[in-house]
């Protein structure tokens, strides 16, 4: 009875507020971090327990932000598509502007999508993603502006209008030559960069830059034409040299902004951690400023929360020695976690398909996620973690639906038809506890 009284007054609560933002047939402007959530909410444990005992959805007036119970801790992302926030009615729409407060664009500020052809420019979504951010005055990152993948291959080919395939390119001689690479990616950062000045305020300069071995930076063996073409221009051993040039382009662009590297399976493989930890301090005694290292975290439901641990520490080391090569610039450094996702295949199951998640299972990720979540808190109390961002709206968005096949996962916080996963009170109740702990 209690239950269905508070979500009886919930909805009278809304439908009240939907009516008061119209007056004399004109519509009023909306605050969505106050009217799409309840806010004589109160943020405690007794609260979200009583909570935790109904069904809600991930839109639902009555629910609790999850960004407030991080406030004071650390800023809380989402990750998505231009086509997920066309229309503000839409429930997956109205939840990223209700409990999030950082934005990534997930694909369509990759350079395949903004430069498809040389000299064609496209901006719409970019630009509608910066006016959806202006709606909470959301923080927002750029994903990305140099990657091995999801980049036009006319970039890397002497004649931009050849039809021919990279391979056929490779085999033929007829790659782009290190300077024409060097321009096209000049031009495209800065172009980019200088457009987006005042409103995007975090980079991804460079993503997914070292091999899966942990023995360096990626080269043509494993998918990547950067190195390859651009090469070792300065001796030192070492083919990051479009690397350093990618930063001073996007630091030339946009002074202030925060330029971060990211990459994946940082996590569990610590000679990949080391290999970042080596290439950012090469980067530091260039001169050269990378503000930050992103951590991708698709992590997996048996994953290692302590060798997770140790790889953070590795990487949070390099604070010191940011302030070192740049007093002028003493505390900016941090992690960020780019693109949190669980995948739920594991083990005997690991190449499942159209699965039925168990109540149990649900409940063991939920355990996972908020063990993760305790121990970012902890570097987030040393000011080394500013933000966690998941890869993802919910378990029917999410690209882990798809790779490495089709299949049915269940990797994020809220369910296929948005409703509430224990997942999302575990990370709240972690949150809560950390800071009465």
């Amino acid at each position: 009875m209690k239950t269905s009284f508070k979500r009886i007054l919930a909805i009278v609560l809304s439908a009240c507020m939907m009516l008061s933002l119209v007056s004399c047939g004109e519509e009023a402007e909306v605050d969505y971090l106050t009217d799409l959530t309840d806010q004589s909410l109160t943020y405690t444990l007794d609260e979200l327990y009583d909570i935790e005992t109904e069904t809600l959805y991930a839109a639902d007036y009555e629910l609790p932000a999850l960004y407030k119970y991080f406030e004071g801790l650390c800023n809380i992302g989402v990750a998505f598509t231009s086509d997920q926030i066309v229309d503000l009615e839409d429930d997956i729409t109205k939840s990223i502007l209700k409990h999030y407060r950082v934005y990534t664009l997930g694909n369509e500020l990759k350079p395949d999508h903004v430069n498809p052809s040389e000299g064609e420019y496209n901006f719409d979504d970019a630009d509608a993603f910066v006016e959806f951010g202006q709606l909470t005055d959301a923080t927002l990152r750029g994903h990305t502006l140099v990657w091995h993948s999801q980049v036009p291959d006319w970039w890397f080919k002497a004649d931009p209008s050849d039809e021919s395939s990279l391979e056929d390119c490779l085999a033929n001689g007829t790659l782009a030559t290190s300077d024409q690479l060097i321009e096209r990616m000049q031009e495209y950062i800065t172009t980019v960069v200088t457009r987006y000045a005042d409103t995007i305020d975090i980079w991804d300069v460079c993503n997914e830059v070292l091999n899966d071995s942990g023995t360096g930076v990626r080269g043509i063996n494993d998918s990547s034409y950067w190195s390859y073409i651009i090469g070792d221009l300065d001796g030192d051993g070492y083919s990051d040299d479009y690397i350093q040039i990618a930063f001073e382009a996007a630091r030339a662009a946009n002074e202030d902004a925060v330029l971060m590297i990211n990459d994946y399976n940082m996590e569990w493989s610590s000679a990949k951690c080391q290999q970042m930890y080596n290439l950012v301090l090469r980067m530091f005694e260039k001169g050269v400023r990378i503000d930050g290292v992103g951590f991708q975290s698709h992590i997996e439901l048996d994953c290692n929360v302590e060798t997770y641990r140790q790889n953070l520490e590795l990487i949070a080391s390099l604070s010191d020695l940011y302030d070192e090569y740049f007093p002028e610039y003493a505390g900016n450094f941090r992690i960020t976690i780019t693109e949190l996702d669980m995948d739920m295949f594991i083990g005997s199951n690991s190449d499942g398909g159209y699965y039925v998640w168990s109540d149990e299972e649900f409940e063991q990720q939920a355990e996972k996620y908020a063990e993760l979540i305790d121990m970012f808190l902890d570097f987030a109390d040393e000011g080394v973690i500013d933000t966690i961002i998941f890869w993802g709206t919910d378990d029917e968005n999410s690209w882990l639906n798809s790779t490495p096949k089709i299949r049915r996962n269940a990797s994020l916080l809220f369910d296929r038809d948005l409703s509430v996963k224990p997942c999302f009170y575990s990370i709240a109740e972690a949150a809560l506890t950390h800071v009465s702990g």
